[in-house]
């Protein structure tokens, strides 16, 4: 198979787990040297070391939520891969939270977990991307990020935001090569999907009526997730910025 990302260099936020190692994964078998980030060194270990040995690959623990593990987490990954010109951000949480319950420092929590990832990481690795001559941003939202979901205020507000985020920071970086796109999964069976439909009261009926719930009637694959990103990293992509692509089986065309 041709590697559509060889000699990519690409840093992996939320890439331990879930759909960020699915894409890291991905972009690895097409050629691209990577580095794995996450809050949990052992699991980013443990991934790392299912990697074949070429092209490299290493990981660097760290919160994408706190300015200072990522602007380090930036600069371990730069001096590792020799410069960077693709970012994937996977890293987020979701929750339950209704409008008229819902304690404000989960909605904190949830919000922070998502948007502020999507800004630390271009915040502090753009300027590499835009040094190496351009590249890729690649943004994991969600389809609710499209459209809305009962009891999902805090998740629905920061994946809506996170997409609105990707049309500026286009805008902002178009004329220095950089593209921003983010990817708008549907429901994918992954750790945190698991996670989240434990706090319902019959987490097995949750997980089929998500499965269930698009117009194609399936959970999404991780390996369709890889893909995307894989196309959203490569040159064929290259113009293609501020858009948020849905990848859900239909859901947001209702």
């Amino acid at each position: 198979m041709t590697e559509r990302l060889r000699g990519k260099r690409a840093l992996v936020y939320g890439g331990g787990t879930g759909i960020g190692l699915a894409m890291a994964q991905a972009l690895h078998a097409q050629g691209a040297a990577v580095v794995l980030s996450g809050r949990r060194e052992h699991v980013l270990a443990e991934a790392a070391a299912g990697f074949a040995s070429a092209p490299p690959v290493s990981f660097a623990a760290g919160d994408a939520s706190q300015p200072a593990d990522v602007e380090r987490v930036t600069e371990q990954a730069v001096a590792f891969l020799g410069g960077l010109d693709t970012i994937v951000i996977s890293a987020g949480a979701g929750g339950r939270t209704p409008i008229l319950d819902t304690p404000p420092e989960e909605f904190r929590r949830i919000v922070d977990n998502n948007l502020m990832p999507a800004f630390l990481a271009p915040r502090y690795g753009a300027r590499h991307i835009i040094a190496a001559g351009g590249g890729s941003i690649i943004i994991v939202s969600s389809m609710y990020g499209i459209v809305g979901q009962a009891e999902r205020v805090a998740y629905c507000g920061a994946k809506h935001g996170t997409n609105g985020m990707v049309k500026s920071m286009a805008l902002d970086l178009a004329a220095s090569g950089v593209r921003v796109n983010a990817v708008c999964p549907g429901f994918v069976e992954t750790p945190l999907a698991y996670e989240v439909a434990q706090r319902e009261s019959d987490p097995e009926a949750a997980l089929e009526a998500k499965r269930r719930m698009h117009p194609i009637p399936r959970a999404g694959r991780l390996e369709e997730m890889g893909e995307i990103a894989v196309y959203l990293a490569s040159d064929l992509s290259a113009f293609v910025t501020g858009q948020s692509i849905a990848v859900d089986g239909g859901y947001s065309t209702r």
